[in-house]
């Protein structure tokens, strides 16, 4: 998401390695949290098929980026603090279409946060992060393409 939101123009590119970092940080504390909290559970990683899984986190990650481009940093929608619900909602509903699919990780840090979970084979990381940063950036040059209004005059 970060990558679509620098890309659209609303980050600066020298807080971009910074931001990556600090997410990627929060989803490994987060899972290890999680495994600490569960007792650190048996669990068999998810076998990915590798097509339907690179489509499914590109989808997923495309629709979230799209919602939070289009509510978060939309000339249309300033002012708007009701963008958290529309972006929870597209969360939710790719996971329910896509989550079985892929592990429905659609960032970067989730996926890292999945894997050290080991809910995702870590051989298969590259198809979380192909996925999620593919559709973050054609996200964003699709937002960038179609928003007329957003365009700098």
């Amino acid at each position: 998401m970060t990558v679509a939101v620098w890309l659209r123009g609303k980050c600066p590119a020298a807080s971009v390695p910074g931001y990556i970092a600090a997410q990627v940080l929060a989803g490994v504390v987060a899972a290890v949290t999680a495994l600490y909290l569960k007792g650190n559970p048996e669990v068999t990683p998810a076998e990915l098929k590798i097509v339907p899984a690179l489509l499914a986190e590109f989808l997923g990650t495309f629709a979230l980026c799209w919602m939070v481009l289009n509510t978060a940093t939309a000339k249309g929608t300033a002012g708007n603090s009701n963008y958290g619900l529309a972006i929870g909602f597209t969360v939710t509903v790719m996971a329910y279409a896509v989550g079985s699919i892929s592990g429905g990780a659609f960032n970067p840090a989730v996926a890292v946060g999945i894997t050290v979970m080991d809910l995702v084979r870590g051989a298969n990381v590259w198809i979380h992060l192909l996925g999620d940063f593919a559709g973050g950036v054609v996200a964003a040059l699709a937002f960038k393409s179609l928003s007329l209004e957003d365009r700098p005059a």
